[in-house]
């Protein structure tokens, strides 16, 4: 076995901060079946013992998250805590191959690498997990899993069941844009060379690389096949098990961001104690909130860890101070462009979820939201249209900040739309808003979308929050069946934190699609909704509990500082709904473009996304989506380009994809591999 493969020593140690901190690069952590992983140690330089945090991720300590580690970790050493930032096995320096995302070998690394921050001479024993995405995944995980050391872990903008709530399959249908963004993001991300070890010959290094690369699949293959609920999805995922979880937990949700309603679902059914920090934002950290209005998360995960993980040394004000649950109630903003800064509020309350009462808003027959059931009777068709969906924005916004809603009205245009009278004072909503429905279709599937917007007085609508459900889902994922006729459903909206002003009005807009963000069925048959004659529709609305109160965020601004001697580069972004009159299509195309470079260490890092979801309004089956992601890494040694692209489309009973990966080293091709086929589809 080569030496670098179980190499415990770090590579390089160098001192921080005017030699306050002291960073341990490549630090081997061999786990129990040999593999050794890469750990980044970032502690304070100076004697004694201190709590640790771990953080997980493949995101690649070493060059395309090094300027976002290097700021953390030394912000965290700053702060008395020592940060440990592991590659997952067969990402970035790590070794093994990663066959997938949060495998069972994953997460039993977690495990190992526990015992090793534990063990450490620089330790006090107690270790803590924390994470923003995957990181929060593989917290949660981590924590499922019990390790004797973890005392406390702050999970951020991820999810307790990876069916129901991550980007893969919502309400039963098959994730469509996600298709082509996050997997060929890392599926060219993983094709990206491991650090060379001292010493290591360029021919063996390099072969080293490649034969990690032909090891490693894209992790969509599996996704697409794995359509219903059951082992696959449960691994990972904490639902239904929380007890599993016994140590602390911070939890934090963005009312834009995709994982919203897991993280306020997980604080409700934990049994360990917990608070919860729910913010106006899409999918980027508190203290870079977009929108805002920013939070000092991290001086508040500081002060988490160390009531944790070293109770005699805690910081004033204490986090146990602050209610147990810190939330932005969102007010109306103009929906044309989105603001910088959003209407609202900061609230805390003790008492959530207990003592939260529900406004009940029942549909009638004329199109309205009514405080009484409808007297009156009648079936409503939606129009049948797959395209509805492209104002919603996506589901889990990306920054820089683009993807956010549009004005919902040319959606709701092709939707049966009820709306309430003007209110007469102001409703506040905290929470996971539910709709019940009696349904119509003549089968096998169709999918009920829903979207919730607050209408202003001048007529604009901004969405507020939303849900769908494949009908072959109603029962449950694990084993769906076909619809057809009539059936009473229940769907929760995604959370949310709201105020509806008073004069304002309360809209729910019913469609037969959600596209992009949901995959068409292969039906052309609308959906039928039965309205009034009783309670049958009904819209329910989670209210704050008695206790809630303004509250007015302490702490620093960590302000997303970027690492010393780390330069930003231009960043660019676009999000656009896009209707071609001349080729019938209607959908989303988008692009992302940042970076950075290190001139001290001779690091440049480039990346860019596009990608795109189209169909002809009159036909599900022309559902396309497609994308392309590049990552190029240059560093003193090497100039490597890699490029995955892909292409994902349908007819009735099958969903087809083709999939590209071309490794490029000083402009030469090392490797090109690409994958078509397709998957059957099973009520998707």
């Amino acid at each position: 076995m080569p030496a670098f493969e179980n190499r415990p020593e770090p590579r390089e140690t160098r001192e921080l901060a005017d030699a306050e901190i002291l960073l341990e690069r490549d630090a081997g952590i061999v786990v129990r079946d040999g593999v050794r992983l890469s750990a980044d140690v970032y502690r304070p330089n100076r004697p004694g013992r201190f709590p640790a945090i771990l953080e997980h991720l493949p995101y690649r300590k070493d060059d395309t998250r090094a300027a976002t580690d290097r700021a953390n970790g030394t912000f965290l050493a700053e702060h008395g805590l020592a940060l440990v930032r592991l590659d997952v096995r067969g990402t970035g320096s790590s070794g093994g191959i990663a066959t997938d995302e949060y495998t069972l070998d994953e997460q039993l690394d977690g495990v190992d690498a526990v015992a090793w921050i534990a063990s450490r001479d620089w330790s006090n024993g107690n270790v803590g997990s924390w994470g923003v995405s995957y990181g929060g995944f593989s917290s949660i995980q981590l924590a499922c899993n019990r390790p004797p050391a973890l005392k406390a872990i702050a999970a951020t903008y991820a999810t307790d069941d990876r069916y129901t709530d991550d980007m893969h399959f919502a309400g039963g249908g098959l994730c469509a844009l996600e298709l082509a963004h996050y997997p060929l993001r890392i599926l060219a991300m993983n094709a990206l060379p491991p650090t060379p070890d001292p010493g290591e010959a360029d021919e063996i290094f390099t072969e080293r690389w490649l034969r990690r690369v032909r090891a490693t699949p894209p992790w969509i293959l599996r996704w697409l096949e794995e359509q219903h609920d059951g082992p696959y999805w449960r691994n990972g995922s904490a639902r239904p098990d929380y007890d599993r979880i016994e140590c602390p937990a911070l939890l934090v949700a963005g009312w834009r961001d995709g994982y919203r309603t897991a993280m306020l679902r997980l604080a409700k059914e934990l049994r360990a104690p917990w608070q919860l920090l729910a913010g106006p934002w899409m999918h980027t950290t508190p203290d870079v909130g977009i929108p805002g209005p920013r939070y000092p998360f991290l001086d508040e995960v500081v002060r988490w860890f160390i009531r944790y993980l070293d109770p005699s040394a805690r910081t004033e004000p204490d986090v146990s101070e602050r209610p147990r649950t810190v939330f932005f109630l969102t007010g109306y903003d103009r929906p044309a462009v989105p603001p910088a800064e959003v209407a609202g509020t900061w609230m805390g309350t003790d008492r959530w979820p207990e003592e939260v009462d529900e406004t009940s808003l029942f549909l009638t027959a004329a199109g309205g939201l009514a405080a009484e059931p409808d007297t009156g009777f009648a079936v409503v068709a939606c129009p049948f249209d797959p395209s509805v969906g492209a104002m919603s924005g996506n589901w889990c916004p990306p920054p820089p900040g683009h993807g956010l809603p549009f004005d919902q009205r040319p959606d709701e245009a092709r939707s049966a739309v009820f709306t309430s009278e003007p209110l007469e004072g102001a409703l506040d909503v905290l929470g996971m808003p539910r709709v019940r429905l009696r349904v119509e279709h003549p089968g096998p599937c169709a999918i009920v979308a829903l979207k919730l917007a607050d209408v202003a007085p001048d007529g604009s609508s901004q969405l507020v929050t939303r849900g769908s459900l494949s009908l072959a889902h109603r029962d449950g994922s694990t084993e769906p069946t076909l619809f057809a006729g009539i059936g009473d459903i229940e769907i929760e909206l995604q959370a949310t934190g709201w105020r509806f002003a008073a004069g304002h009005r309360i809209r729910l807009a019913v469609a037969g699609s959600d596209w992009p963000t949901v995959w068409p069925l292969p039906t052309t048959d609308p959906i039928r909704l039965h309205v009034g004659g009783g309670p049958r529709a009904v819209l329910l609305l989670p209210g704050l509990p008695s206790d809630a109160r303004p509250y007015e965020p302490t702490g620093a601004l960590f302000g997303g500082r970027p690492a010393a001697g780390s330069v930003s580069l231009p960043a660019r972004s676009t999000w656009r709904a896009v209707a071609n009159g001349i080729e019938a299509t209607s959908g989303i195309e988008a692009s992302d473009e940042d970076g950075f470079e290190h001139p001290e260490e001779g690091l440049r890092v480039e990346e860019a996304r596009s990608y795109h979801a189209f169909l002809n309004p009159s036909d599900p089956l022309s559902a396309k989506a497609g994308g392309r992601a590049t990552f190029r890494v240059k560093t003193a040694r090497s100039d490597v380009l890699t490029t995955a692209t892909g292409e994902f489309g349908c007819d009735a009973s099958v969903f087809t994809y083709d999939l590209r990966l071309v490794v490029r080293e000083g402009g030469r091709v090392l490797h090109r591999d690409r994958w078509r086929g397709s998957v059957p589809r099973r009520l998707c």
